[in-house]
């Protein structure tokens, strides 16, 4: 809500783990815009294409976060640190640490973007919003900005 003072209260929806029944709203109610913050957990998720993103329902896809920290450079050793990973939150601290962590997350970004742009398709322009597991805001990519 922060990053976006211009919205009333009341354009704001918690959409907790339920991608299909979020998106599915939005275009049968014809959104013009889709605003999503998520942090790098349910981000990747989102990047799998799945529909529900509860910690139970499915493991983390840890190639897309290891394919994502390569494309901004990581080195070897902690892209396949990653592969080998138990969360999400793992390789996001350690691309952090390298000075990595903005270009690490617009990638996740914009694979989220193309993944939830092909399963549920509609006219609404969508924007993620990142931000880290203390809220902090990290980055923001609108669809647009996909080559």
């Amino acid at each position: 809500m922060r990053q976006l003072p211009e919205l009333d209260e009341a354009c704001f929806v918690q959409m907790g783990d339920f991608v299909k029944a979020a998106f599915q709203s939005a275009v049968k109610h014809r959104l013009a815009r889709v605003y999503l913050g998520a942090m790098v957990g349910k981000l990747t998720k989102m990047c799998q294409g799945l529909s529900v993103t509860h910690a139970w329902k499915a493991e983390i896809d840890r190639d897309i976060l290891a394919a994502s920290a390569q494309e901004v450079g990581a080195p070897p050793d902690l892209i396949e640190a990653i592969r080998a990973a138990e969360t999400a939150r793992f390789a996001a601290e350690r691309l952090a640490s390298l000075g990595l962590s903005l270009a690490f997350h617009r990638s996740l970004a914009g694979k989220a973007i193309r993944s939830l742009k092909s399963a549920y398709p509609g006219p609404y322009q969508l924007s993620i919003l990142v931000c880290d597991f203390e809220g902090r805001f990290i980055c923001r990519l609108e669809e647009d900005e996909l080559a």
